[in-house]
């Protein structure tokens, strides 16, 4: 067998040694890599997106130790913990090297009152929630008449079609306005499923029957702003807009 020739065999060795150090630095940097990690501590804690729940109680649920190991903390099994919360409906946990971690939770929105012998609120998908006073649970329409016999436990989805009917009154009446979600006071739904609505302004009951959601919005909110802006809500006995394209008032 014929050996390399002495230049050539001085290239090869001249390669292999770059080789071999190029190798050493990497395994030094990956060493110096993981001391570096396992030397990392948690300092802070920053949780971001709560309203309704406290930024303690999401700490409290998390139980992240003070300075324990950034890269030892189990991210999945605090967001679990987090979920816990009723009004949390999803989290995302994550390391923020080199000092801290990142609690991101998106809540559960209030919009409307469960009266009873507890008094809940339930959110826009019909999850049952705890009542905490707060900004966001402070005059919110109320639902009456549909939940006999249904099991409201907090953490409880309802959908039943009453329910889902009055959740989407309340969806439409936000996207026309503000000023039209706010003027509905009450949801009430009689024993033969039709539906009565009860204005904030006076209590004036509005015949909504069912269905034809956003026709039935539209011309509730035009008359308001049409009429009873204009003559007042005082001597309204009751609005009817079950019929097609117009609106049936008896005034007092």
């Amino acid at each position: 067998m014929k050996r390399p020739p002495p230049k050539k065999r001085q290239r090869l060795w001249v390669g292999g040694a770059i080789m071999a150090g190029l190798l050493a630095v990497v395994i030094a940097m990956t060493f110096g890599a993981n001391h570096w990690k396992q030397d990392l501590r948690v300092a802070h804690v920053r949780i971001s997106g709560n309203r309704i729940v406290s930024s303690e109680e999401i700490w409290r649920l998390a139980a992240i130790e003070r300075n324990a190991r950034l890269f030892d903390v189990d991210l999945s099994a605090v967001e679990e913990r987090v979920r816990k919360n009723t009004f949390v409906k999803s989290v995302a946990v994550n390391r923020d090297a080199p000092e801290a971690i990142t609690i991101a939770v998106l809540e559960r929105t209030p919009v409307a009152v469960l009266p009873g012998k507890e008094l809940l609120t339930i959110d826009d998908e019909g999850t049952v929630l705890p009542y905490t006073p707060s900004e966001y649970t402070f005059d919110l329409p109320v639902l009456t008449g549909l939940l006999s016999g249904q099991d409201r436990s907090p953490g409880r989805r309802l959908s039943s079609p009453s329910v889902r009917e009055a959740l989407s009154v309340l969806a439409v009446a936000r996207e026309i306005g503000e000023d039209a979600y706010r003027r509905i006071s009450e949801l009430y739904f009689r024993e033969d499923g039709e539906m009565i609505l009860f204005t904030s302004e006076s209590g004036v009951p509005v015949l909504f029957g069912r269905g034809e959601v956003v026709n039935k919005l539209i011309k509730l909110d035009g008359f308001w702003r049409e009429v009873v802006n204009r003559r007042g809500p005082q001597d309204l006995a009751y609005i009817d807009v079950r019929f097609t394209d117009q609106v049936v008032v008896r005034w007092n």
